[in-house]
C-alpha cells in the first residue's frame, strides 16, 4: 500500500509540474506580447514560490528576509513595486499548500483567533453594503490587514520541530542585528532622519528598536544575564534616533514599565528588575532629549536638556490645526474623526464610512490617499484607531484589536506555563511585541499594515501558539507519567 501511494504521488506531483508549466508557459507568452510586466512579475513570483514549497523552513525564511530588504529599495526607486507581491504570493502558496496536506491526511487544520477575523469580515461587509463603497478597495484594505495571517495559519499547521524554529529565530535575530550596522550606514550617508535604508524607516524606526528591546529584555532577565543584552538596547536605542523619531521614547518608558511589571509578578525579581529598568528609560530619555532637535529649545543635536521644552512640544504636536481647520496631531485627528463620525450618525460612528475609503494603493484607479484630507480634514496624525474607525467604525476597530489582543492573552498564558529558559524569554519576549504593537497601533500608526512588521508579528505570534500548545501536551504527558508511578 505504501508502495502504491508512492506511485500514485509520484504521478499525480508529476501531472501537476506538468500542466502548471503549459499553464506558465501560455501566460508568459501572453504577458511578453502584450507588454503585461505586472503579469510578468507575477508569473517569476509564482515559479520561483513553488520552487520554494518542498521546504518547510525555506518559504518562510524567504519571506522575512525579502521585505526588510526590498521595502526601502522600491521607496527610493531602485526596485520595482511588484517585488512586495512575492512574499505575499509565496505566505498564500504555503497556506494553500499546508491546507491540502492536512485535508488529504484527514487532520484538523488549527487556527487562532479565527472567530474574530470572522467577526470583522461581516462588519466590515456590512459597511461595504451599507456605503456601497466599492468592492475592489474593500479588498485591498482587507488584503493589508489579513495578508500575513495567511501565513499565521500557514506557519502553525506545518508541523515545525523546535529545531526549525530555533533556526528561523537565529535568522530573524540575524535581520535586526543588521540594521544596527545599516543605521549607521545611512548616518553616514543620509545624516539623522527619516530616509529609508533597509528598517530604519518613518515610523519604522519607532516600532523595530521596540520589538527588539522587547526581546533583549527579556532575555537579560530569565535567559542569561549578559550586558550584552543591555548594550543592545542602547544600541537599539541609538537606532532610533538615527531615524529621528520622538515617540520612541514614549512607547519605551510604557513598554519597559510594562514588561517590569510582568517580570515583577511572575519571577520576583523585584529591586533588580526595577533599578535596570529606571536606568535604562532616565539614560534613554536624556540621550533622546539632547541628541533629537526639536527635543531641545536649541533644536539642535546636543541641545540642552529640558523637560517642560519636551512636553510642551509633544503636546502642541499632537493637538495641532492649521488655520484652515486642518488637523495635524493626532489628538486633534482622532478628536475630528470622532465628531465627523458621530454628526453623520449611529450608523457610520459604529460601522465607518466602507472599507477602503481611504486605501492608499499604487493602482491609480483606486488610490484614496487625498480622502483623509478632502473628506474628512485630516492633514496628519492618523493613527490605527482613526484609520479603522473610518473604515469600519468604531465596532469593526474594537473587534480587530480584540483580536489583537488574543494574541497577548495567548502569550502572557504561554510565558507562565513554559519552564524552558529560552522560551520562557522568548514568550515574555512576545508579550511585551504584542503590548507595544497594540499600543503604538492604536495610538501612533497602523503598524497592523505594515508589510515589516506584520510579518515578524504573525510569524512569532504562530510560534507562540505552537509552543503553548506543544509545552502543554509535554506537562500532560508528564503529569499522567507520574501519577502511574
Amino acid at each position: 500500500m505504501e508502495n502504491l501511494f508512492s506511485i500514485n504521488s509520484r504521478e499525480t506531483l508529476f501531472r501537476v509540474i506538468l500542466g502548471l508549466s503549459l499553464l506558465i508557459s501560455i501566460f508568459l507568452s501572453y504577458s511578453l506580447v502584450s507588454k503585461n510586466y505586472h503579469f510578468l512579475f507575477f508569473l517569476i513570483g509564482l515559479a520561483l514560490s513553488l520552487f520554494l514549497m518542498k521546504s518547510k523552513t525555506l518559504p518562510i525564511v524567504v519571506i522575512l528576509s525579502v521585505i526588510p530588504f526590498t521595502d526601502w529599495a522600491i521607496e527610493q526607486g531602485f526596485l520595482p513595486f511588484q517585488i512586495m507581491w512575492f512574499p505575499e504570493l509565496l505566505s498564500g502558496l504555503l497556506f494553500l499548500k499546508v491546507l491540502v496536506q492536512t485535508v488529504a491526511r484527514k487532520q484538523n487544520f488549527r487556527t487562532a483567533g479565527f472567530k474574530f477575523v470572522l467577526l470583522f469580515l461581516f462588519i466590515a461587509f456590512y459597511s461595504l453594503i451599507y456605503n456601497s463603497s466599492g468592492l475592489i478597495p474593500a479588498l485591498l484594505m482587507l488584503r493589508l490587514l489579513f495578508r500575513y495571517y495567511i501565513l499565521f495559519l500557514a506557519i502553525l499547521n506545518l508541523d515545525l520541530d523546535e529545531k526549525a524554529m530555533k533556526l528561523i529565530n537565529s535568522f530573524l535575530m540575524i535581520i535586526f542585528l543588521l540594521q544596527l550596522p545599516l543605521a549607521i550606514v545611512k548616518l553616514l550617508i543620509y545624516g539623522q532622519g527619516e530616509t529609508s535604508l533597509s528598517l530604519s524607516s518613518h515610523s519604522l524606526s519607532t516600532i523595530i528598536p521596540l520589538i527588539a528591546v522587547s526581546f533583549l529584555y527579556a532575555f537579560y532577565f530569565l535567559y542569561k544575564k549578559k550586558a550584552i543584552y543591555l548594550f543592545g538596547i542602547l544600541s537599539f536605542v541609538g537606532f532610533s534616533i538615527i531615524g529621528g523619531k520622538r515617540a520612541f521614547i514614549f512607547f519605551l518608558i510604557a513598554l519597559i514599565v510594562f514588561l517590569t511589571w510582568i517580570l515583577i509578578r511572575q519571577i520576583r525579581l523585584n529591586l533588580r528588575a526595577i533599578f535596570i529598568g529606571v536606568i535604562l528609560i532616565c539614560v534613554s530619555f536624556y540621550f533622546a532629549a539632547r541628541l533629537l532637535p526639536r527635543f531641545n529649545p536649541q533644536n539642535k543635536v546636543w541641545g540642552d536638556f529640558s523637560i517642560k521644552h519636551i512636553i510642551n512640544f509633544a503636546v502642541e504636536y499632537e493637538t495641532g490645526v492649521t488655520e484652515a481647520g486642518m488637523t495635524t496631531g493626532r489628538i486633534s485627528t482622532t478628536i475630528n474623526v470622532f465628531n465627523h463620525l458621530s454628526k453623520n450618525g449611529f450608523q457610520h460612528l459604529t460601522f465607518g464610512f466602507g472599507p477602503g475609503v481611504i486605501i492608499k494603493s499604487m493602482f491609480a484607479g483606486y488610490d484614496r490617499k487625498e480622502a483623509p484630507r478632502k473628506s474628512f480634514g485630516i492633514g496628519y496624525g492618523e493613527n490605527g484607531l482613526t484609520w479603522l474607525s473610518i473604515q469600519v467604525g468604531y465596532l469593526g476597530a474594537l473587534i480587530f484589536f480584540i483580536f489583537l489582543y488574543s494574541f497577548l492573552k495567548e502569550s502572557y498564558l504561554y510565558f507562565r506555563q513554559e519552564n524552558d529558559q529560552y522560551w520562557q524569554s522568548f514568550a515574555a519576549g512576545m508579550v511585551g511585541f504584542t503590548f507595544i504593537f497594540i499600543i503604538a497601533s492604536l495610538l501612533y500608526t497602523p503598524f497592523f499594515n505594515s508589510d515589516s512588521v506584520s510579518v515578524f508579528y504573525f510569524y512569532l505570534a504562530a510560534i507562540v501558539i505552537i509552543r503553548k500548545v506543544t509545552s502543554g501536551s509535554i506537562q500532560i504527558s508528564t503529569s499522567q507519567a507520574q501519577i502511574k508511578r
